[in-house]
């Protein structure tokens, strides 16, 4: 029921929105009422051939795991590109710090905290 309330929300705001020369036709509202919708939605059989994917289980389940797949593939670059970035990213902070190690004026404090490891 809360999924036709939308639907007919959508109509009505299309229906403000509408501009009358794009030649589009816009959706009617469905009933909210479950005996008139009956009415309005029918179902019937399709005649001539079932396309696989309806009719067949194995298809439909192949047809996740292959979605399933693409999106794991998907994610394994996305995972990838992240760890080079992490790479990259430590690299140049490892460089700002030896950097920083080189200039004579941290050589003082460079030794005194290495003499103060040793000591340790």
């Amino acid at each position: 029921m809360s999924a036709i309330c939308k639907f007919n929300s959508y109509c009505e705001r299309l229906a403000e929105l509408y501009d009358v020369s794009s030649g589009i036709p816009l959706p009617s509202p469905l009933p909210t009422k479950l005996a008139e919708l009956r009415k309005d939605v029918w179902i019937s059989p399709s005649a001539g051939e079932i396309l696989q994917w309806l009719e067949d289980v194995d298809v439909r389940e192949g047809i996740r795991a292959v979605l399933k797949t693409d999106r794991c593939l998907e994610e394994q670059h996305h995972l990838g590109t992240k760890a080079d970035n992490m790479c990259w990213w430590f690299g140049c902070e490892l460089c700002a710090i030896e950097l920083a190690m080189r200039q004579p004026e941290s050589q003082s404090k460079h030794n005194l905290s290495l003499s103060a490891t040793n000591a340790i």
